[in-house]
């Protein structure tokens, strides 16, 4: 096994088994498996730490891939005294390993700064630099000051890579941590170094694992972790009793009602239909319009007077239906990259949806983002207003009406679409999650796809919005057939 990471040493934290598959290798995911998202999400990361170096000009990059020769590089660097700064100062102690991404010295102590790709400082940043701050620290070396390095919400396209960043100081929080850090390592390079791995043991903080599926919840297909909004002190009272299944759960139980709807659905291995599913979806005005937008979001604004990390529609499409499930008209629009086109999208989209009729979404995603355009153009607020008022959250009318023994508790349209209209599979898309969507419309902002990959790369952003309006119109007809049963 390699030598102990950050996050190796943060997920063994966690739990010692997901420490150890970190450490062993078995979490890590090809590169040529990542979805187009993921890769976006990398290429944001470098770009922002590429920016981030930018900042000191003139300091040494330790670009070595060899640990040992990064480290003994670093090691000479600091002790070259007219050297201030170092940039990827690599450290090995014991069997951990850091990379700190700035390092300031500071007469004989050292500054560490940590570089984020988020305009939201977060606790697990401390974390994070709490780890580098504890190698360095092992390896001999004070910590003067510790910070995180964000990416600035004033930040606008043209300004100077100056003014991309602001720095955060976690000082006195980071060496709390680190002192909490200390004592654990040992146990941590020798959990995670052992042959065999660790026997899990069920925990509250398992419902959220990345792996669960494939860990404790591997074998078990109706886990309580798949009951709603679950307490920490319901979870407990369960696995007393030994009760890891739905299935097992008493009816005597404490549960609410939603809670009380997925146990026994379970149990009965029947859906749920509530009375009022069918009154609900009477209310549905005609012609109806199944709305999906898509959204681009980077760290580096894309248009000028953007922000960082706003949310800018870039697409929509809309399905207008006569009764459930017969289209009678589709609307779409998608922007162009090269420039923000929110007003032009806002426009089409107040002609598309006309002047009545429901407009259905799943969840609130489509309020948020009509919403957000009738802030920034107010001459068109009272008609992006006006749709807001016609919309029907499908997903709060099946979360109130309707629930499937396949569902797992979750009513998402990930969850739905494949129990209730297994035919409308994305399988086949050439972009087939909303991720991917925003990555590629991204990259076509950036230049990355031209000519005839460019075309191609529209044709699969209009194909996948389509596909998620249409989904909805397929569950409103199946939805529709379980309430007339």
């Amino acid at each position: 096994m390699g030598n102990v990471t950050k996050e190796i040493f943060l997920n063994a934290l966690a739990c010692p088994t997901l420490g150890w598959l970190n450490r062993s290798g078995k979490l890590a995911k090809p590169i040529d498996e990542l979805t187009l998202g993921e890769r976006f999400r990398i290429d944001q990361g470098l770009e922002i730490g590429r920016r981030a170096r930018q900042l000191f000009p003139g300091a040494p990059l330790i670009t070595d891939t060899d640990l040992i020769s990064a480290a003994a590089k670093t090691k000479r660097f600091i002790n070259e005294g007219k050297i201030s700064t170092i940039l990827e100062g690599t450290f090995q102690v014991g069997g951990l390993t850091a990379r700190a991404d700035v390092l300031i010295r500071r007469g004989n102590s050292w500054d560490v700064l940590e570089v984020k790709s988020s305009v939201n400082d977060r606790e697990e940043f401390v974390d994070d630099v709490a780890y580098t701050a504890m190698v360095v620290s092992l390896s001999g070396f004070r910590i003067a000051n510790a910070s995180i390095l964000l990416v600035s919400r004033d930040f606008r396209m043209g300004m100077k890579n100056e003014d991309l960043f602001v720095r955060i100081d976690r000082t006195k929080e980071v060496l709390e941590r680190v002192e909490l850090f200390k004592p654990l390592w040992k146990q941590v390079e020798e959990i995670t170094g052992k042959k065999e791995k660790p026997e899990p043991q069920i925990r509250f903080e398992c419902r959220k694992c990345q792996i669960f599926g494939e860990c404790l919840g591997k074998k078990v297909q109706n886990h309580i972790f798949d009951i709603p909004r679950l307490s920490q002190s319901k979870f407990e009272k369960l696995l007393e009793s030994g009760i890891t299944r739905i299935e097992d759960i008493p009816e005597g139980f404490p549960l609410t009602e939603n809670q009380a709807v997925v146990r026994d659905s379970v149990q009965t291995r029947k859906p749920f239909v509530n009375g009022g599913l069918k009154g609900e979806l009477a209310s549905i005005q005609w012609p109806a319009y199944y709305l999906d937008f898509e959204t681009v979001m980077t760290a580096i604004p894309l248009y000028p007077d953007i922000a960082p990390f706003t949310q800018i529609p870039t697409q929509y499409s809309a399905h207008k239906c006569s009764e459930p499930g017969r289209i009678i008209s589709h609307y779409e629009y998608l922007a162009d990259p090269r420039k923000n086109c929110r007003r032009e999208l806002a426009e089409k989209l107040i002609d598309d949806l006309g002047g009545g009729g429901s407009i259905i979404v799943y969840g609130s995603f489509e309020k948020t983002v009509i919403s957000s355009l009738a802030r920034e153009y107010p001459g068109l607020s009272g008609k992006l207003n006006s749709l807001v008022d016609r919309l029907v959250d499908f997903e709060a009318i099946i979360r109130k009406n309707f629930y499937h023994p396949a569902f797992r508790g979750s009513t998402s349209i990930k969850r739905t679409l494949p129990v209730l209209v297994p035919d409308m599979s994305y399988e086949g898309l050439k972009i087939a999650d909303g991720d991917s969507a925003m990555a590629a419309f991204a990259y076509l902002a950036l230049g990355k796809y031209q000519g005839r990959e460019a075309d191609e790369i529209k044709r699969g952003l209009l194909e996948y919005c389509k596909h998620d309006s249409l989904s909805m119109v397929m569950l409103h007809r199946r939805l529709a057939e379980y309430a007339s049963a």
